[in-house]
């Protein structure tokens, strides 16, 4: 165990998990196989160790739990699993918002292009509604020219 403990502290992770398993098979179900085995979780829960895998930590705690009911480790297994099991929930709660902000984002953009589009339409607009009251326009002024003539013919 002492060894184990050693590798860890310098973080040997791998060497650490082999010493542990060594403890393991040793001393089969007897003690110290229960601070071999909650160890081993904590090497796989362990930030540090570059090949970090909390599902296998969860599976080991919850091994300790069940192989050792006694054991002292116990209480600590079930708290470690209850902030593994938080940790997966905020990070899939953490995904979940990067989703939502990702759908958000695609809406906005969205919702600026049809901006985008109703501006030139409404630019279009006015530039109609400038032609048909230039055309207004003349039409009134050949309407004013026409009587300005047939006032001039009555007379």
């Amino acid at each position: 165990m002492l060894q184990g403990q050693t590798l860890f502290a310098r973080g040997d992770f791998s060497g650490s998990l082999q010493e542990y398993q060594r403890v393991q098979s040793l001393a089969q179900e007897a003690s110290p196989s229960d601070a071999a085995s909650f160890n081993i979780a904590l090497i796989y829960a362990d930030p540090r160790n570059p090949l970090r895998d909390n599902q296998k930590a969860m599976g080991a705690f919850q091994g300790v739990m069940a192989r050792y009911p006694e054991s002292p480790w116990v209480d600590q297994s079930r708290i470690w699993i209850a902030t593994l099991e938080d940790l997966a929930r905020t990070k899939r709660e953490i995904e979940e918002s990067k989703l939502e902000v990702e759908k958000s984002r695609q809406v906005i953009e969205q919702s600026q292009r049809q901006v985008e589009k109703s501006k030139q339409l409404l630019d279009q607009s006015k530039q109609e509604i400038e032609k048909s009251k230039q055309v207004l326009e003349k039409s009134r002024q050949v309407d004013i020219e026409i009587e300005r003539k047939r006032r001039i013919r009555g007379k």
